[in-house]
């Protein structure tokens, strides 16, 4: 099971250039953005610390983000693409090419609208026109109360069709085959940051709360699960390695405190 984040050893942290982070629920508090949340992403960034979320979210979400937030780039819709600020621009880059992508993604929607008709507790997600590559069935976003159980039904069936599907903690995200938030991952830290993965290890801690996060804590050593991640544990092989006291933004902004007093 995870350790406490006070067991987290302080020189390790010495070492951290680079927290990467998931964001509904873990940035996050109950759909909002605490105070003490944003605050700690400006104290990050002003202490060279790189914060790049890696969300489900839509490309039309994650673009705000990537506009308005202190982040170096947001990796977007569970990997499929990256948004890189720079010079005032937000660049664009696809796991492959985005006409590929928006091919395979129209054929995605067919599948999952197909199955849907014989899940009328669920819907697409109503940011679904601003996704790119992937598509989005909310179970607990706009579906209230959540629908846990035809959540796990259609996530089984649509696995069984071999599908990329993963739960969120709002939503089923059904990505392209061979795209993961791992995957991508990987590519910006070695491609946009200049990082071996080696060093990732050493610089990266990952922060996350659902079960679609594992392959994350899977890749960092330094991973820490925001308190709400206690129900999944036991659905989960790979754990984060730790746990914050606190639940969602609080959580992040608990973890934040800690790094900074440790840094040098």
């Amino acid at each position: 099971m995870p350790k406490p984040l006070v067991d987290l050893p302080q020189t390790t942290l010495k070492n951290v250039r680079y927290v990467l982070t998931d964001f509904d629920d873990t940035l996050t508090l109950h759909g909002r953005l605490p105070t003490a949340t944003l605050n700690a992403l400006y104290r990050l960034e002003q202490a060279g610390v790189k914060v790049i979320p890696v969300t489900g979210g839509c490309a039309g979400w994650s673009d705000m983000m990537a506009r308005v937030l202190p982040v170096a780039g947001v990796i977007s819709e569970g990997g499929g693409v990256f948004l890189e600020p720079k010079s005032g621009v937000i660049h664009y880059h696809f796991l492959n090419t985005e006409a590929a992508m928006r091919t395979e993604q129209a054929s995605l929607l067919a599948t999952v609208q197909a199955e849907l008709v014989h899940f009328p507790t669920l819907a697409l997600a109503k940011d679904q026109a601003y996704r790119l590559t992937d598509v989005a069935i909310d179970y607990a976003q706009q579906v209230q109360p959540p629908a846990h159980q035809e959540k796990e039904a259609l996530l089984a069936l649509l696995r069984e069709k071999g599908l990329n599907a993963k739960a969120s903690s709002i939503h089923i995200n059904v990505c392209q085959s061979g795209v993961d938030k791992v995957v991508m991952a990987r590519h910006v830290l070695t491609q946009f940051f200049q990082l071996s993965m080696a060093q990732a290890h050493q610089q990266v801690i990952y922060v996350g709360d659902a079960p679609n996060d594992e392959s994350m804590f899977a890749e960092f050593p330094l991973s820490v699960g925001v308190a709400n991640i206690a129900p999944h544990l036991t659905m989960l092989k790979h754990l984060p390695a730790y746990l914050t006291d606190a639940e969602g933004g609080e959580g992040f902004a608990q973890l934040a405190d800690y790094l900074l007093c440790h840094q040098d």
